[in-house]
């Protein structure tokens, strides 16, 4: 056990020795892959998910809470729920990736779910924006703010079915629940962690979200000819994928199936709740597979005509960047960077902690 051990190391230590070279003389490739990053960071990522999360997680942390029977008993029967995790679902639905499982892993860290709910949750959970889907994607790659809505609604639609189907199993675990009551804080405190923990969740993502744009830029660069490899592109970065191709049906499945990147950040903001990585990947395969099997219908019922599934790789829509946009985007998430730092070590006194 302990030779393969000693081998699987060299072998690691090899690779990324070779890539440290790859990195050293394709140094362009990397700079273009990075400046792609950023401007997804920039333009998207942060301005649609930072001030987001922070309302959330303040609203969350207040612990505000509905004690109506019926309410209760409906949420309960049709979706296996309480109030909390409707909420989430809810907020998952319109927050954008990966702010559904942040917001799993902040009920299971105050204890109003267990583990077994927050990795069923964790199933679908898993949702694209409305603004990203019906604005970035409808509008903006494919045209089409009408196949904007109906990627949406797929989009909804299999996020409410697999809710249900999974009611039955987090039905049975609510009885078994034991709620953590927490300590009262003051709103200032829970601004400052709700903001230091948002700034936390958005600089992880962004991270992500530049080294497999950097990993985008290789894998075109070298594999392009390849037509099986290249593929390899859609199922990395969803933010860069749906760009790679016109065709709304493989969309919708790349909008639930969510990419690689972005099961690393739900992996990165969930360290207490840990996800069930078999369960995980089949709720993304599930929520892909009915997304794109209704936008499929949808797209037939309104004779909407959808280019044939086809690789557009070479043809990709391209992010219009310059220097300015660049810097501008890296001033952003270094605004962020510092919310983060001063959050977690303020004194209240700025000049105090600048200083």
């Amino acid at each position: 056990m302990s030779n393969k051990k000693g081998i699987l190391k060299i072998l690691i230590t090899l690779f990324l020795i070779s890539l440290i070279t790859v990195l050293i003389i394709f140094s362009d490739v990397c700079k273009s892959g990075v400046e792609r990053g950023l401007l997804i960071c920039g333009n998207v990522i942060i301005p649609s998910i930072f001030p987001f999360s922070v309302c959330v997680l303040f609203i969350l942390n207040m612990n505000i809470s509905i004690n109506s029977k019926r309410l209760s008993k409906v949420l309960n029967k049709f979706l296996g729920q309480n109030f909390d995790m409707f909420v989430v679902t809810i907020f998952s639905l319109i927050g954008g990736y990966p702010i559904g499982c942040k917001l799993v892993n902040e009920l299971y860290t105050q204890q109003k779910i267990d583990k077994k709910t927050a990795n069923i949750m964790q199933m679908y959970c898993v949702n694209a924006g409305p603004a990203f889907i019906i604005t970035a994607v409808g509008s903006g790659i494919l045209n089409s703010k009408t196949v904007g809505l109906i990627l949406f609604f797929s989009h909804l639609t299999s996020t409410l079915i697999i809710t249900t189907v999974c009611g039955k199993f987090t039905r049975k675990n609510l009885k078994t629940v034991n709620f953590k009551t927490n300590n009262i804080k003051t709103l200032a405190e829970i601004f400052v962690s709700s903001t230091s923990n948002a700034a936390s969740s958005v600089i992880n993502i962004c991270i992500y979200v530049i080294l497999f744009s950097v990993l985008n830029s290789y894998i075109a660069y070298f594999l392009g000819d390849i037509p099986i490899l290249k593929n390899m592109l859609f199922f990395t970065e969803v933010t860069s994928a749906v760009t790679y191709t016109k065709n709304a049906v493989f969309i919708s499945f790349l909008l639930g199936f969510a990419g690689i990147s972005v099961w690393c950040q739900i992996f990165s903001v969930s360290k207490e709740a840990k996800p069930d990585f078999k369960l995980f990947v089949l709720g993304r395969f599930l929520h892909g597979g009915l997304s794109s099997a209704i936008t499929y219908f949808l797209l037939k019922v309104f004779k909407i005509k959808q280019n044939v599934f086809s690789n557009l790789l070479n043809n990709s829509v391209k992010i219009c960047y310059d220097d300015i946009s660049v810097s501008f985007s890296l001033a952003i998430m270094i605004i962020v960077l510092l919310i983060y730092i001063y959050s977690k070590n303020s004194s209240r006194k700025l000049l105090d902690d600048v200083i």
